[in-house]
């Protein structure tokens, strides 16, 4: 069955389980449920290739955009410290080989050129702006540097102490915990994430960070070697996990599976969680941020995150891909979606704005890079059911019904994303799905 069909009707599914709990539920919801219960994959598709004769631009907000002249004017003078950047980007690739970590060398590198020439926020932004209006022209690594900077302005401005715990599942990480040299594919992701927190929070006396490697029960033991490679790093702030261990004492957050091989990714990710938070950290705002093993995101770029949690009726903080700002990158660059993708994502949120009204304007629900504070997942992880690819729908639905305050509870911050799809097991599975 194809994905995005699989995952609208999942969003049916938990407005079925939920719906009784909502509020601002439309007249139609229920019908469009149905209606989602019923679709074929064949009709599915008939549908979507119809769609985009419904798209009206004459309605979007864009066309609707004023400008100002005095940014007209600045934007035709000369930048010297923009010329600088150019400079260095000329001998940067389109894209960013995610296995070689001497591109990632360049963006840290770049994004400290950027913090040096534009050492105040607004300027930052707009150099930002430029950047992503014209996604094709720029390199990948100047963007991700340009996020990394502003990542990193943003954390020295949040008010301290704060501690973040960093969650990750592994199943079948055996290649891309490895070298480049050890394997084609390989990300050295656990020495490379690692690296990529201690440049983030370099010179934060009042800001500390765990990381914590969750085995989803691999068969070829991505957390043994994960625990060599701790140990001859001598890290002492990273740790693994074994969601084997949960199920066979019985664990609480465990409910519902009977071995690991009832879990793709979301039992592991909420096992990490449940464990962090049972951390004492008097005194100090509790953090929790979940990503992928892979190194699609540059978790460097958590300042972003950690930043949208200031407000206090934000409970969490998802990057995103799609939202104005967003870079999804492939193999080629900069390249954004596909059109099939993108018409997939529109009708998606459409049908989740219907389904799941409580979620509010999230159009990337499934970007692995969220945070959470700790009171909100003290409240919510023993209640969640899923604990399959899709379990973060199910966590943002549950936050959302906990913690409503009369505003949106869910905090967006527009990252830079690379595809990293040789070994991942989602695009895998996917794959398997189409297939069948």
């Amino acid at each position: 069955m194809d994905s995005y069909l699989k995952m609208m009707k999942h969003m049916a599914d938990l407005y079925r389980q939920y719906e009784s709990e909502m509020t601002d539920i439309e007249a139609d919801s229920a019908d469009f449920a149905s209606f989602i219960e019923d679709l074929s994959e064949s009709r599915f598709h008939r549908m979507m290739t119809g769609i985009p004769k419904l798209f009206n631009s004459a309605i979007d907000p864009l066309f609707r955009y004023k400008f100002e002249l005095k940014d007209l004017k600045q934007l035709t003078e000369v930048d010297s410290r923009w010329v600088q950047v150019l400079e260095v980007t000329t001998d940067m690739p389109p894209h960013m080989d995610l296995t070689d970590p001497a591109h990632e060398r360049q963006a840290f590198n770049t994004a400290e050129l950027l913090l040096d020439l534009y050492p105040k926020e607004d300027e930052l932004m707009s150099v930002d702006i430029h950047i992503t209006t014209e996604q094709l022209k720029h390199p990948v690594i100047l963007h991700l540097a340009s996020k990394l900077a502003l990542s990193k302005m943003s954390l020295r401005s949040l008010s301290a102490p704060i501690f973040s715990s960093f969650v990750v599942a592994m199943y079948k990480e055996q290649n891309r915990i490895r070298t480049q040299a050890e394997h084609s594919a390989g990300e050295d992701f656990l020495r490379r994430k690692v690296a990529q927190l201690k440049w983030l929070f370099e010179g934060e006396i009042d800001k500390k960070w765990e990381f914590v490697f969750v085995d989803d029960g691999c068969p070829e033991k991505s957390g043994e070697i994960a625990e060599k490679i701790i140990q001859q790093e001598g890290y002492d702030n990273v740790s693994v996990l074994y969601l084997a261990d949960a199920i066979a004492k019985g664990l609480p957050i465990a409910k519902g599976l009977t071995s690991t091989d009832d879990s793709q990714k979301g039992g592991a990710i909420q096992y990490g969680m449940w464990s962090v938070i049972k951390e004492q950290h008097d005194n100090v705002r509790h953090i929790v941020i979940y990503t992928d093993s892979d190194l699609s995101t540059n978790i460097a770029q958590a300042g972003l995150l950690l930043s949208q949690l200031e407000n206090k009726n934000r409970m969490c903080a998802i990057g995103t891909r799609y939202d104005t700002g967003g870079v999804y990158c492939t193999p080629a660059g900069a390249q954004g979606l596909t059109n099939y993708d993108y018409k997939m994502l529109v009708f998606r949120h459409f049908i989740r704005n219907k389904l799941l009204p409580q979620l509010g304007e999230v159009v990337d629900t499934q970007c692995g890079f969220k945070a959470f504070k700790a009171e909100v997942l003290k409240q919510v992880l023993e209640l969640m059911t899923d604990k399959r690819f899709s379990f973060d729908m199910e966590l943002l639905l549950l936050t959302a019904l906990c913690c409503s305050r009369g505003g949106n509870v869910v905090g967006k911050a527009p990252i830079v994303w690379i595809e990293s799809n040789e070994e991942s097991n989602f695009y895998i599975a996917q794959v398997e799905d189409r297939n069948q």
